[in-house]
């Protein structure tokens, strides 16, 4: 997966496990058409989604903007994936429009989180490495020569 960009990729927002996040998208429910998770399982629960129609556009089908408030409830790294779809269309529609965000979620605790526990960082060793030796003079005479 590494090679499709999966595990390279910079997370889009970073926030404490527990804390909520607000997404916000452009809509126009007038259309049918809304935001939902896609897949609906995912690791983050939705705490509200709401839709709020553009208060400076005063026509009738104006676009608005939905808020979702999505919360995490452990460390890690997520996707978070909506797709723009109208609800009573088949699955097997194609959605108008999908989004994809990494979200990283740390832990609000002053204890270690999960990667620093599996992977502690250790103080530096007192063996030499072989890129610290210097180079030493060789009595030595090396001569490369031509094969016949």
């Amino acid at each position: 997966m590494a090679g499709c960009g999966w595990l390279s990729r910079k997370p889009s927002f970073e926030v404490c496990e527990g804390e909520p996040l607000e997404i916000r998208l452009p809509a126009n429910f007038s259309t049918g058409y809304r935001w939902v998770l896609d897949p609906p399982a995912q690791s983050g629960r939705i705490l509200s989604d709401n839709y709020v129609a553009n208060s400076s556009d005063q026509r009738s089908g104006a676009p608005g903007i939905q808020t979702f408030r999505v919360e995490f409830p452990r460390e890690g790294r997520f996707n978070l994936k909506f797709a723009y779809r109208r609800l009573w269309e088949s699955s097997s529609t194609p959605p108008a429009q999908t989004t994809n965000w990494v979200i990283l979620v740390k832990s609000r605790k002053a204890d270690p989180s999960m990667i620093e526990t599996m992977f502690p960082s250790q103080p530096p060793s007192e063996v030499p490495q072989p890129e610290e030796d210097q180079p030493q003079a060789t009595p030595r005479r090396v001569e490369l020569r031509n094969p016949r």
